[in-house]
């Protein structure tokens, strides 16, 4: 049985695999367990504690805003190239062209 706060064993793999995927907030959260574990031995007061993991979780959802954002660019842009409704690598003509008449 499975309690709060704890993942099993295929869950522990499949969470490592995809912050894989994501190596900006694999990092993150390796500062965040750092910030638990007081990995620099220099936070002795709850609040100096708090600060660090509120600044770091902050960090973290504007992180995880872009690649959501970035995500759904990348995706939106493959459905328009899929549907055939976006034009790439066009020769741009100098606009004096357009405007001169020889």
């Amino acid at each position: 049985m499975i309690h709060r706060g704890e993942v099993g064993a295929k869950g522990t793999e499949e969470i490592a695999k995809r912050l894989e995927r994501h190596p900006v907030l694999k990092a993150r959260m390796a500062r965040l367990l750092d910030v638990v574990e007081n990995a620099s031995g220099d936070v002795r007061r709850a609040a100096d504690a708090e600060r660090r993991a509120i600044d770091e979780l902050r960090m973290m959802g504007q992180e995880v805003l872009q690649g959501w954002g970035q995500m759904l660019a990348e995706q939106e842009a493959r459905g328009l190239e899929a549907s055939g409704n976006v034009v790439r690598q066009v020769k741009k003509t100098s606009l004096v062209q357009h405007v001169r008449s020889d």
